[in-house]
């Protein structure tokens, strides 16, 4: 089923992993920020569409060998995005629509918890739109080429190793010379592997002499390594009982974590817990554990509980890569609207405003924001809210209808009042 390609998974921890990579390779990015989306797809494959966003499919991740051949694509990508090359794209109107329809189908399967589960679908889709603008088309082989050099600069400059990317090309290189009709993946939209291996081993001989390594993704001190996010994706990708069967004699930390993450998806989540405990004590103050913690509590119904590892998981991840605490915020604002106390309402609207600053089209936000004013009887903030998810979605008489019931609340707070009169402004616009 070919809607079943464009699945988009929201990860806290694996999106914090892959923009370390790129923080690694493109740090003199003049304030300019390039952020990871993890696409469930098992093609070997990478994808930019003209955004500042980077497309990385599972399969890249699970079938690479290392940190530096996937560091070495997302600079070849970056460099895509940096020289332009997109806008100079021409794009095809029907696979536009396609990717459209695409896109669309993920934002309505997608599941309740926002999380890596293929249980419920799949994680929490932000900006399904960006996908429509996905050409088919290939880039023209001079632009991979400058795509290539740039790649090659960076990774020469950050003193990142060019074995990753070298072995890489010469598997491609094989396998475009067996077979020149192989379905599409990464290099058959970026293709010239043979060429591109000699310009590889130009610049080796060029910069012998200084020392190119593999690194290493850290947090607090904390090694994340490629195997862990491999093993990651792979227990919440297979069924969640084989991978208890296959495990139940093995002790070691990616076992014990594997069947930690099968137990929480089959709801044995004093299990779960039990095991997380054992797995937890690897490393220091790790937010993504406290995440983990948050989440197991929240299905057990424990928010109190739940509220206060997410919290501790946003402290201690704050300060490293606040877009990762957004997810986090995501899931303390639910917890948040499950206690139906008033503290924590008026706290889950805070958070609400806050993410809504960076997140303005994530339509859900919006929903959340009605249902949590709702609560607390303020109507005209919730009629707002439920204003804005309707001109998101493109519903313009439903949109307007909510505006003017909220100018009918006389508590309507100004900020909200001159949101409602934008919102009539931005719909004369679109129509």
């Amino acid at each position: 089923n070919s809607s079943q390609k464009i699945q988009i998974i929201r990860d806290a921890e694996i999106e914090f992993f892959l923009y370390k990579l790129i923080s690694s390779v493109i740090e003199d990015r003049k304030n300019k920020n390039y952020y990871p989306r993890l696409v469930l797809n098992n093609q070997y494959n990478a994808f930019v569409i003209g955004s500042n966003k980077i497309y990385i499919n599972t399969g890249l991740i699970n079938r690479s060998n290392s940190l530096s051949e996937i560091q070495a694509i997302l600079a070849h990508e970056i460099g895509h995005l940096a020289l332009n090359h997109y806008s100079s794209r021409l794009i095809n109107s029907k696979n536009l629509s396609n990717y459209s329809k695409l896109a669309t189908f993920a934002g309505i399967a997608l599941s309740a918890q926002g999380k890596l589960d293929t249980n419920s679908a799949v994680g929490l889709m932000i900006g399904s739109n960006d996908l429509t603008n996905k050409s088919s088309l290939q880039f023209s082989r001079i632009q991979e080429q400058q795509a290539d050099k740039f790649a090659l600069d960076k990774l020469i400059k950050n003193k990142i190793s060019l074995i990753g990317l070298e072995r890489l090309l010469i598997n491609l290189a094989n396998e475009e010379l067996i077979n020149s009709s192989a379905s599409i993946n990464y290099y058959r939209s970026h293709p010239f592997s043979k060429q591109r291996l000699e310009q590889v081993k130009k610049y080796k001989l060029q910069y012998q002499k200084i020392s190119l390594n593999e690194q290493k993704v850290l947090i607090n001190e904390n090694v994340i390594s490629l195997q862990y996010i491999k093993n990651k994706i792979k227990a919440y990708s297979l069924d969640p009982s084989e991978v208890i069967r296959n495990l139940e004699n093995k002790k070691d930390f990616l076992s014990n974590y594997s069947q930690m993450i099968a137990l929480f998806r089959l709801g044995k989540y004093n299990l779960a817990r039990n095991k997380l405990s054992l797995v937890k004590n690897k490393y220091e103050e790790y937010p993504f554990f406290y995440e983990l913690k948050g989440d197991i509590h929240f299905k057990e119904g424990n928010f109190n509980i739940a509220i206060n590892e997410y919290e501790k998981a946003i402290q201690t991840l704050q300060e490293v890569f606040p877009p990762s605490t957004d997810l986090i915020k995501f899931s303390l604002i639910k917890t948040y609207l499950q206690t139906n106390n008033k503290a924590d309402l008026n706290k889950s609207i805070l958070l609400l405003e806050e993410l809504l600053l960076n997140n303005p089209n994530w339509s859900y936000l919006w929903r959340l924001l009605s249902k949590a004013s709702g609560k607390l009887n303020k109507k005209g903030i919730a009629y707002i809210a439920l204003a804005e998810e309707a001109l998101i979605k493109k519903n313009f008489i439903k949109a307007k209808k909510y505006v003017a019931l909220a100018k009918k609340q006389a508590s309507l707070p100004l900020p909200y009042k001159l949101r409602g009169s934008d919102i009539i402004s931005r719909i004369k616009l679109k129509n």
